[in-house]
């Protein structure tokens, strides 16, 4: 059968514009160092793709939510560090008021220092992260604690503000795993009822401050209870409670530490089973390429011979 010169070219040109395309899609595949664009090109390995592609996005996630969490962390340790110093200012000032040696002036100002250090102790109460109240609970956004004052402006006990003091703020750190990255702001300085009692860290202090600046001596009746001697002994309670919540805090951190590091080093997994999927393999890529210029480069040889050859044979 006769092959037309319109077919002919009508073949040539499909065969050109073949391998435009195949150079075109190499020099995509090399661009982007992928090998598959569309699921349908390869089902098997789009799979694995897409499913490469959602453990690497949890697992990002997973690390966001262990960094927020180790910040917070770190930010509570910080203040339970604080605190605990605090403490034992505390204790060495009332264990030298204690002294039969001190005078009077000297507990009054004993008794003031004692007052600047509840003061301090209110601050770090309220400490912040960020924007979020690290004692809150689940009142993050709301001061837990409320200094109440008398009419000299001196702090009498602490009321807290929020119902949430309790709260656990947890954060996922893989699946099927939470974990609460916050101290409760009620266990450290006031457990639930237990506001103006000896259980409440504030009340403790505020009553040491006054029975020192009594010279020493308790209110009537009350010896056995808010003595210095029995105040700080209650203190020392106090004192093993919060730091119960450092060691919790100590090991939570060396925790999601541990976990960082192994979700960092299953994403390198994910991310070299994803490269498989759809990455392209150099060689080959090089060895198409190669061919494909080859062929084309060669086309356009023989078109340009054609039309050599066409326009003598019209000029003879």
């Amino acid at each position: 059968m006769r092959v037309s010169d319109s077919q002919r070219h009508t073949s040539f040109v499909q065969n050109v514009e073949q391998r435009l395309s195949n150079l075109q899609r190499i020099e995509q595949e090399l661009g982007t160092g992928r090998s598959i664009f569309s699921p349908s090109e390869d089902v098997q390995n789009s799979r694995q793709a897409l499913l490469s592609h959602s453990e690497i996005a949890m697992n990002e996630q997973y690390q966001r939510n262990i960094e927020n969490g180790q910040g917070y962390v770190a930010a509570a340790d910080g203040k339970l560090n604080a605190i605990i110093e605090l403490l034992n200012e505390v204790d060495a000032l009332a264990l030298s008021a204690d002294n039969d040696h001190m005078t009077e002036q000297d507990r009054q100002y004993a008794a003031q220092e004692l007052n600047n250090k509840l003061e301090s102790l209110m601050s770090y109460a309220n400490a912040s992260f960020g924007d979020r109240y690290i004692f809150g609970g689940f009142g993050t956004t709301t001061p837990p604690f409320e200094a109440v004052r008398d009419e000299d402006g001196l702090i009498t006990s602490a009321a807290a503000t929020t119902s949430g003091l309790g709260g656990r703020i947890l954060r996922t750190i893989d699946r099927g795993e939470d974990v609460a990255i916050n101290v409760n702001g009620d266990r450290l300085f006031q457990p639930q009822g237990s506001a103006g009692t000896t259980e409440d860290l504030f009340y403790v202090i505020a009553q040491l401050r006054d029975t020192i600046a009594n010279d020493n001596t308790p209110p009537e009746g009350q010896e056995d209870t808010l003595s210095n001697d029995a105040l700080r002994g209650q203190l020392d309670v106090i004192r093993e409670r919060i730091t119960q919540e450092q060691t919790y805090l100590g090991s939570l951190g060396q925790r999601l530490e541990d976990k960082l590091s192994e979700l960092k080093e299953l994403a390198v997994t994910w991310t070299d089973r994803l490269e498989t999927a759809q990455g392209v393999e150099m060689t080959d890529l090089v060895s198409r390429l190669a061919v494909e210029e080859g062929v084309y480069n060669s086309l356009l040889a023989i078109q340009s011979r054609i039309l050599n050859t066409s326009l003598i044979d019209y000029i003879g």
